[in-house]
């Protein structure tokens, strides 16, 4: 097996049995693609979004799926379990065992397969970068010019061209792409690079304070030559983390390490992040990534296919291409599922046989997804603590209701495209101010209080149990 095809996990060190592995991730790439149109936005992210199938026994009928925790292994288990069987049933044509593995579980796991083992050099482990996202299969359109100009940039200069470097976009347009395709160049530069989003920062700092290791964090951040960091939008509410955040960025850039940020909307939209960093963001190069022509999703189809090792007729691209505009994410969803119907549905499928699935599978998709309105979360968040809707819009400010009422602002504002000024005007007439102040105290909570976690998860099972 070459090496360029070996898939590598993280820490563990261990590589499988390509073709198992490659099926795995044929497969369940198809189930997220299916899974994405079919829940909210929130919950996809929170459960299944980072999650990747890592291997396929076909004799056994089983796959193995990597999380990133134990408590999101049990919450599929436990919450999940029918909806994700009935789409790899679909996917696959058969019943499949789902087994979740994490950690150590993955060794333990791996030792019992006949394939080659082999270790990695434990002064050689590093943060992983996705083998797919490397500049090579980063399809250049119009909508990314300038983005993906300035990573090569980046990765020619480092530290010099462009210092910070801020990439920005709507869900699934390829900022992480061009996150870990800068990481893969100058780690090959042998650059002391970290990829990392704003969430995993944040628990390392909050670690690091518990455990007071703070100098230990510093150090581990300030020596890099360049720090990648994706999702920074979700430091907004968590203050301490961002004196943090601060505090290692100029750190870097004064030393000239490279800086690149990721973020879902203009550096001028982050109105609530401190405007010392927002500052230090926009002296750099800032560059946005659109939503892809009709002629770049044709060209990303015919790359991912290419990866995937298989090949279609024109047509079915160019249909897949005029259905699905809103992201590459989505689009590589339909061609997984595609992708994965020729594979287990026959050896080698016609065109007009593609046409025909294609065309049954799209009208799914074209389907209108029912969205959560403004009144079913205020209900099912009134119905969860035993309260009313009209005491939830009401004036008064009971410590009964203020809990619940910010909980219905938070859920509004992620759940919904609602601004703040329309929540506020829902519940009450409240004030932008007093809902932007309810959602950062519940992003807090969630954070650092357990119980709080527990009921929102609660309350968005119900949430998604009305939206299927």
């Amino acid at each position: 097996m070459s090496y360029q095809n070996m898939f590598d996990f993280f820490k563990e060190g261990i590589f499988l049995n390509e073709n198992q592995i490659k099926k795995a991730q044929n497969i369940w790439q198809a189930v997220l693609g299916k899974i994405e149109m079919k829940i909210p936005k929130a919950s996809f992210e929170t459960w299944l979004k980072d999650t990747s199938g890592i291997f396929y026994d076909e004799e056994k009928s089983t796959i193995d799926i990597k999380v990133n925790s134990s408590f999101t292994a049990q919450y599929l288990q436990e919450r999940m379990t029918g909806l994700i069987e009935r789409e790899i049933d679909e996917v696959t044509g058969r019943a499949i065992k789902i087994n979740y593995l994490q950690g150590t579980e993955l060794v333990q796991h791996t030792n019992n397969i006949d394939s080659p083992i082999h270790t990695v050099n434990p002064a050689k482990k590093h943060i992983p970068f996705n083998p797919n996202y490397t500049f090579d299969s980063f399809v250049v359109g119009d909508n990314n010019q300038l983005a993906f100009a300035g990573a090569k940039a980046v990765t020619d200069y480092p530290g010099k061209a462009f210092n910070p470097v801020v990439f920005y976009s709507g869900v699934g347009l390829g900022k992480t792409h061009l996150l870990h395709a800068i990481g893969h160049s100058l780690r090959s530069q042998g650059k002391n690079v970290t990829y990392i989003t704003s969430e995993e920062f944040t628990n390392q700092y909050i670690s690091a304070i518990k455990n007071q290791t703070t100098e230990i964090f510093r150090e581990n951040f300030r020596n890099l030559d360049a720090l990648l960091i994706d999702d920074l939008q979700f430091l907004i509410g968590k203050e301490q983390t961002q004196e943090g955040f601060f505090h290692t960025f100029n750190e870097l850039h004064m030393q000239n390490k490279q800086i690149v940020v990721a973020l879902d909307r203009p550096l001028n939209k982050l109105n609530v992040l401190e405007p010392r960093i927002t500052s230090r963001l926009s002296g750099g190069l800032t560059a946005d990534i659109q939503r892809p022509s009709f002629e770049t999703r044709v060209a990303i189809l015919q790359t991912k296919a290419a990866t995937l090792q298989i090949q279609f007729p024109q047509n079915i691209y160019e249909m897949m291409a005029k259905k699905t505009s809103s992201n590459i994410r989505q689009l590589e969803g339909l061609l997984n599922r595609v992708a994965a119907w020729s594979q287990f549905s026959r050896d080698k499928a016609t065109s007009n046989e593609l046409v025909d699935f294609l065309s049954h599978d799209l009208e799914a998709i074209s389907e209108p997804i029912k969205t959560l309105n403004s009144e079913e979360i205020i209900q099912i968040v009134s119905e969860y603590f035993s309260i009313t809707p009209d005491q939830i819009k009401g004036k008064k400010r009971n410590k009964n209701l203020l809990l619940p009422r910010q909980i219905v602002m938070y859920l509004l504002r992620e759940e919904t495209s609602m601004s703040f000024s329309a929540i506020g005007k829902i519940l009450g007439n409240r004030d932008h101010s007093t809902v932007l102040h309810g959602c950062v105290k519940i992003t807090e909570l969630l954070i650092n209080d357990n119980n709080i976690k527990k009921q929102i998860l609660d309350i968005k099972d119900t949430l998604l149990d009305i939206n299927s």
